[in-house]
């Protein structure tokens, strides 16, 4: 009963967005033992009723590198408000097509852990550039004692690498668990040479923006992902 409780809040708003790209999301892990059968579910569950009312999207990745984390997969909902955040639990609690789709998803997977976050509206790249239905994503979870010097300090960097085709956004986290984690920065390219191709000592800027947060930041994880496949109301 606690996993089906669990699960019940991964995507109650069906909206999509990259992570920090969105107002305010959470993702999920989860170890999926069958992941053909984890997407064949939310395929059901979009056919459904249920499923064509939702009025977004929702995104499934998987891990390429995430340390010790057993997640294999991690689901990315987000929504465009806390509001509408409250109004689509309140609804796929009541839906039978969301009791069957849990019923389907428990049975392919186990859920690791949660993450809630909201964007802070600083961004870096433009999205533009980003048209792949596959990107490669690399997620920076930091604790940050000085969130306004160091979304400053950010925000200078992406700003002199702006010619990278790498798009870019920051967020904090509302509520992860035990976690220290205070932030989230979160980049995505078509493709893992756009993401990767250039160092970090090759950034412009990059000594200063070290200077400026050395003392304020601490690098907590790492991940990278390969965004497997969306799903919205109107596909």
């Amino acid at each position: 009963m606690l996993k089906l409780r669990l699960y019940v809040a991964i995507f109650v708003s069906l909206s999509f967005s990259a992570l920090a790209f969105s107002q305010v999301g959470i993702k999920y892990d989860i170890n999926a033992s069958n992941p053909l059968a984890v997407v064949a579910a939310m395929d059901k569950f979009y056919s459904s009723p249920t499923g064509q009312a939702a009025s977004g999207s929702v995104t499934l990745y998987q891990y390429m590198a995430n340390g010790d984390n057993p997640a294999t997969h991690a689901f990315l909902v987000s929504f465009s408000n806390l509001e509408q955040m409250q109004q689509t639990f309140t609804r796929n609690a009541l839906s039978q097509d969301w009791t069957n789709f849990l019923t389907e998803l428990n049975m392919a997977s186990e859920q690791v852990d949660s993450v809630m976050y909201r964007s802070t509206g600083i961004t870096g790249g433009d999205p533009s550039k980003v048209t792949s239905p596959n990107t490669a994503n690399y997620w920076i979870y930091l604790n940050v004692s000085d969130p306004a010097t160091y979304a400053s300090a950010w925000q200078a960097l992406t700003s002199k690498n702006d010619d990278l085709d790498v798009a870019s956004g920051l967020s904090e986290i509302l509520a992860d668990g035990t976690s220290t984690v205070t932030h989230v920065i979160a980049q995505r390219a078509n493709d893992l040479p756009s993401l990767l191709g250039r160092t970090n000592s090759q950034l412009v800027g990059w000594d200063d923006f070290v200077e400026a947060v050395s003392s304020i930041r601490t690098v907590v994880s790492r991940d990278m992902l390969g965004q497997v496949k969306t799903w919205s109301a109107s596909n």
